[in-house]
Protein backbone atom coordinates (compact mmCIF):
# COMPACT_ATOMS: atom_id res chain seq x y z
CA UNK A 1 0.00 0.00 0.00
CA UNK A 2 1.38 3.53 -0.97
CA UNK A 3 1.07 7.09 -0.59
CA UNK A 4 -1.33 9.18 -3.16
CA UNK A 5 0.62 12.10 -4.68
CA UNK A 6 -0.38 14.72 -7.11
CA UNK A 7 1.40 13.90 -10.37
CA UNK A 8 1.39 16.44 -13.14
CA UNK A 9 -2.18 16.48 -14.45
CA UNK A 10 -0.76 17.18 -18.43
CA UNK A 11 0.99 14.64 -20.02
CA UNK A 12 0.74 10.54 -19.28
CA UNK A 13 0.16 10.28 -15.60
CA UNK A 14 2.97 9.44 -13.01
CA UNK A 15 3.77 7.13 -10.36
CA UNK A 16 2.55 9.53 -7.43
CA UNK A 17 -0.43 10.60 -9.05
CA UNK A 18 -1.33 6.39 -8.63
CA UNK A 19 -2.72 4.38 -5.87
CA UNK A 20 -0.04 2.09 -5.62
CA UNK A 21 0.37 -1.62 -4.08
CA UNK A 22 3.26 -1.82 -1.69
CA UNK A 23 4.07 -5.55 -1.46
CA UNK A 24 6.58 -5.25 1.04
CA UNK A 25 4.39 -3.07 2.70
CA UNK A 26 1.81 -5.15 3.33
CA UNK A 27 3.92 -7.76 4.52
CA UNK A 28 5.25 -5.31 7.06
CA UNK A 29 1.48 -4.32 7.88
CA UNK A 30 0.76 -7.96 8.51
CA UNK A 31 -1.95 -7.60 6.14
CA UNK A 32 -0.30 -10.91 3.91
CA UNK A 33 1.32 -13.81 5.47
CA UNK A 34 2.75 -16.67 4.22
CA UNK A 35 0.37 -19.83 4.89
CA UNK A 36 -2.44 -17.97 6.10
CA UNK A 37 -5.78 -16.30 4.51
CA UNK A 38 -6.26 -12.94 5.60
CA UNK A 39 -8.43 -10.40 4.94
CA UNK A 40 -9.34 -6.80 5.71
CA UNK A 41 -9.33 -2.76 4.06
CA UNK A 42 -6.76 -0.70 2.55
CA UNK A 43 -6.52 2.75 2.64
CA UNK A 44 -4.69 5.36 0.56
CA UNK A 45 -4.08 8.85 1.44
CA UNK A 46 -2.37 12.01 0.63
CA UNK A 47 1.22 11.97 1.60
CA UNK A 48 0.93 16.19 2.00
CA UNK A 49 -2.63 16.24 3.56
CA UNK A 50 -2.50 12.79 5.44
CA UNK A 51 -6.61 13.18 3.98
CA UNK A 52 -7.88 9.88 3.05
CA UNK A 53 -8.73 9.48 -1.02
CA UNK A 54 -9.43 5.66 -1.42
CA UNK A 55 -9.76 2.34 0.34
CA UNK A 56 -10.14 -1.45 -0.97
CA UNK A 57 -11.63 -4.34 0.56
CA UNK A 58 -9.06 -7.56 0.50
CA UNK A 59 -9.00 -11.70 1.01
CA UNK A 60 -5.70 -12.91 0.46
CA UNK A 61 -4.47 -16.54 0.25
CA UNK A 62 -0.98 -17.56 0.51
CA UNK A 63 0.87 -20.58 0.41
CA UNK A 64 4.33 -21.52 1.07
CA UNK A 65 5.56 -20.24 -2.97
CA UNK A 66 2.65 -18.65 -4.71
CA UNK A 67 -0.93 -17.24 -3.54
CA UNK A 68 -3.91 -14.49 -4.55
CA UNK A 69 -4.93 -11.50 -3.82
CA UNK A 70 -8.40 -10.16 -4.31
CA UNK A 71 -9.42 -6.44 -4.26
CA UNK A 72 -12.47 -5.06 -4.15
CA UNK A 73 -14.10 -1.86 -4.76
CA UNK A 74 -16.33 1.22 -6.04
CA UNK A 75 -14.81 3.62 -8.99
CA UNK A 76 -17.28 6.59 -10.18
CA UNK A 77 -17.02 7.78 -13.89
CA UNK A 78 -15.62 11.43 -13.48
CA UNK A 79 -17.52 12.23 -16.57
CA UNK A 80 -20.89 10.37 -16.37
CA UNK A 81 -20.85 10.11 -11.76
CA UNK A 82 -21.56 6.70 -12.87
CA UNK A 83 -20.27 4.26 -9.72
CA UNK A 84 -19.14 0.91 -10.94
CA UNK A 85 -18.14 -2.01 -8.92
CA UNK A 86 -14.87 -3.70 -9.66
CA UNK A 87 -13.44 -6.45 -8.70
CA UNK A 88 -9.62 -7.55 -9.28
CA UNK A 89 -7.59 -10.55 -8.93
CA UNK A 90 -3.41 -10.30 -8.90
CA UNK A 91 -1.39 -13.40 -8.49
CA UNK A 92 1.57 -13.73 -6.00
CA UNK A 93 4.94 -15.48 -6.25
CA UNK A 94 8.24 -16.46 -5.01
CA UNK A 95 12.11 -16.87 -5.79
CA UNK A 96 14.69 -18.38 -3.94
CA UNK A 97 16.90 -16.03 -2.30
CA UNK A 98 20.84 -16.91 -2.39
CA UNK A 99 21.25 -16.83 1.06
CA UNK A 100 18.03 -19.15 1.88
CA UNK A 101 14.53 -18.28 1.82
CA UNK A 102 11.82 -16.93 -0.55
CA UNK A 103 11.19 -13.65 -1.88
CA UNK A 104 7.60 -12.48 -2.83
CA UNK A 105 6.50 -11.00 -5.60
CA UNK A 106 3.35 -9.33 -7.22
CA UNK A 107 2.50 -10.51 -10.83
CA UNK A 108 1.63 -8.03 -13.26
CA UNK A 109 -1.91 -8.76 -14.43
CA UNK A 110 -0.87 -7.18 -17.85
CA UNK A 111 2.94 -8.44 -18.78
CA UNK A 112 3.30 -11.15 -16.35
CA UNK A 113 6.58 -10.01 -15.31
CA UNK A 114 7.15 -9.66 -11.51
CA UNK A 115 7.11 -6.53 -9.71
CA UNK A 116 6.90 -5.47 -6.12
CA UNK A 117 4.65 -2.02 -6.40
CA UNK A 118 1.50 -2.33 -8.69
CA UNK A 119 -0.44 0.70 -9.80
CA UNK A 120 -3.89 2.13 -10.00
CA UNK A 121 -3.84 5.16 -12.49
CA UNK A 122 -6.91 7.50 -12.93
CA UNK A 123 -9.71 5.62 -14.82
CA UNK A 124 -7.89 2.36 -15.37
CA UNK A 125 -9.73 -0.38 -13.99
CA UNK A 126 -6.72 -2.48 -13.21
CA UNK A 127 -3.54 -2.61 -10.94
CA UNK A 128 -0.57 -3.37 -12.84
CA UNK A 129 3.35 -2.52 -12.94
CA UNK A 130 4.68 0.93 -14.00
CA UNK A 131 5.90 -0.13 -17.11
CA UNK A 132 2.33 -1.72 -18.11
CA UNK A 133 1.01 1.95 -17.41
CA UNK A 134 3.35 3.36 -18.93
CA UNK A 135 3.99 5.40 -15.87
CA UNK A 136 6.80 7.85 -15.49
CA UNK A 137 8.12 9.88 -12.33
CA UNK A 138 6.65 13.46 -10.94
CA UNK A 139 10.41 14.27 -10.69
CA UNK A 140 11.61 13.42 -14.31
CA UNK A 141 8.72 15.90 -15.57
CA UNK A 142 9.69 18.89 -12.89
CA UNK A 143 12.22 21.92 -13.79
CA UNK A 144 15.56 22.30 -11.54
CA UNK A 145 13.20 24.88 -9.84
CA UNK A 146 10.28 22.32 -8.77
CA UNK A 147 12.48 19.77 -7.81
CA UNK A 148 14.34 22.07 -5.37
CA UNK A 149 11.10 23.16 -4.19
CA UNK A 150 9.83 19.55 -3.64
CA UNK A 151 13.02 18.78 -1.80
CA UNK A 152 12.96 21.79 0.87
CA UNK A 153 9.98 20.81 1.71
CA UNK A 154 10.50 16.68 2.13
CA UNK A 155 13.65 17.88 4.33
CA UNK A 156 11.97 20.15 6.36
CA UNK A 157 9.22 17.70 7.09
CA UNK A 158 11.80 14.92 7.79
CA UNK A 159 12.80 17.39 10.64
CA UNK A 160 9.06 18.01 11.84
CA UNK A 161 9.14 21.42 10.50
CA UNK A 162 5.98 22.76 8.64
CA UNK A 163 7.46 26.34 7.89
CA UNK A 164 8.53 28.69 5.13
CA UNK A 165 11.56 28.11 2.49
CA UNK A 166 14.56 29.75 4.25
CA UNK A 167 12.72 29.71 7.63
CA UNK A 168 14.94 28.76 10.94
CA UNK A 169 14.48 25.24 12.14
CA UNK A 170 14.83 23.63 15.56
CA UNK A 171 17.27 20.38 16.01
CA UNK A 172 14.71 17.26 16.56
CA UNK A 173 15.34 16.33 20.15
CA UNK A 174 15.96 13.07 19.30
CA UNK A 175 17.93 13.54 16.17
CA UNK A 176 21.86 13.27 16.36
CA UNK A 177 23.07 16.37 15.99
CA UNK A 178 25.37 14.96 13.01
CA UNK A 179 22.21 13.83 11.34
CA UNK A 180 20.72 17.28 11.74
CA UNK A 181 24.03 19.13 10.33
CA UNK A 182 23.40 16.63 7.30
CA UNK A 183 19.88 17.53 6.53
CA UNK A 184 20.21 21.07 7.30
CA UNK A 185 23.18 21.17 4.41
CA UNK A 186 20.88 19.60 2.44
CA UNK A 187 18.42 22.06 2.65
CA UNK A 188 20.84 24.90 2.50
CA UNK A 189 21.74 23.68 -1.03
CA UNK A 190 17.64 23.80 -2.04
CA UNK A 191 17.01 26.81 -0.60
CA UNK A 192 20.35 27.91 -2.60
CA UNK A 193 18.65 27.11 -5.82
CA UNK A 194 15.60 28.44 -4.74
CA UNK A 195 17.28 32.12 -3.91
CA UNK A 196 19.41 32.03 -7.25
CA UNK A 197 16.11 31.18 -8.96
CA UNK A 198 14.00 34.20 -7.42
CA UNK A 199 17.29 36.68 -7.79
CA UNK A 200 16.87 35.33 -11.46
CA UNK A 201 13.13 36.55 -11.87
CA UNK A 202 13.46 40.08 -10.38
CA UNK A 203 16.46 40.82 -12.76
CA UNK A 204 14.64 39.58 -15.70
CA UNK A 205 11.58 41.94 -14.59
CA UNK A 206 13.79 44.59 -14.20
CA UNK A 207 15.12 44.52 -17.38
CA UNK A 208 12.30 44.12 -18.29
CA UNK A 209 11.08 47.04 -17.25
CA UNK A 210 14.28 48.96 -18.06
CA UNK A 211 13.45 47.71 -21.86
CA UNK A 212 9.87 49.40 -21.49
CA UNK A 213 11.50 52.55 -20.31
CA UNK A 214 13.99 53.00 -23.53
CA UNK A 215 11.34 52.24 -25.81
CA UNK A 216 9.00 54.77 -24.56
CA UNK A 217 11.77 57.52 -24.17
CA UNK A 218 12.72 57.63 -28.48
CA UNK A 219 9.06 58.29 -28.85
CA UNK A 220 8.77 61.16 -26.21
CA UNK A 221 11.84 62.62 -27.87
CA UNK A 222 10.13 62.90 -31.69
CA UNK A 223 7.25 64.07 -30.28
CA UNK A 224 8.86 67.31 -28.82
CA UNK A 225 10.73 67.44 -31.97
CA UNK A 226 7.84 67.65 -33.85
CA UNK A 227 6.50 70.38 -31.92
CA UNK A 228 9.83 72.47 -32.16
CA UNK A 229 10.18 72.26 -36.22
CA UNK A 230 6.15 72.56 -36.62
CA UNK A 231 5.73 76.11 -35.16
CA UNK A 232 4.91 78.98 -37.37
CA UNK A 233 8.16 80.55 -39.62
CA UNK A 234 9.06 83.84 -39.31
CA UNK A 235 9.24 86.04 -42.34
CA UNK A 236 12.61 86.93 -43.63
Amino acid sequence: MGGYGSGRRDGRPTVESCLTLDLSRLFELGWLKPGAATAGVLQWSNVRTGQEVASAGFEAQLGAEDGHIRLRWTSIDRRSGERRQCSHSIALTTTAQTFGGRRWWFVCPRTGSRAMRLHLPSGADAFASRAAHRLGYRSQRETPFDRAVSRAFALRRKLGDNGPICGYIDRPKAMHRRTFERTMSRIHRADMILAAHWRGELERDDARRERRCELRRPAKANRTQEKRTCGPSLPA
